[in-house]
């Protein structure tokens, strides 16, 4: 199966932001980041293998205000596009019972068993 997970995880990485595997297990320290693949699904076989998946990663950021998400959201996305990935969503939502922001981003990519990403 195809995956380009370790990639992603790369690209969150560094950033001024605790980063998680699917849900934050740590709210005391803002901004957080979590991802997870949220769709796998085989687009070509050749020779009886898999041969391209496309693949979507959800990206989540809580922070206590709308401008640190969008700033922390601006620097994900410079990464995710600078390894040929395509934003194909972003929501800013709010939590009224905690106060945090929360800002939701999707990318996808057409990869194949290489890691070599198409669009």
């Amino acid at each position: 199966m195809i995956t380009l997970s370790e990639k992603v995880k790369t690209l969150l990485n560094g950033l001024d932001a605790a980063v998680y595997y699917f849900y934050p297990q740590s709210w005391t320290n803002l901004p957080v980041i979590a991802w997870r693949e949220s769709e796998n699904r085989e687009i070509a076989q050749a020779d009886g293998q898999e041969y391209l998946a496309e693949l979507t990663y959800a990206v989540d950021i809580w922070a206590e205000s709308a401008a640190e998400n969008q700033a922390l959201a601006g620097l994900i996305d410079q990464r995710m596009a600078s390894a040929r990935f395509r934003r194909d969503y972003m929501a800013d939502l709010f939590d009224a019972k905690t106060g945090f922001h929360h800002r939701s981003l999707r990318y996808r990519a057409v990869a194949d068993s290489a890691g070599n990403i198409y669009q």
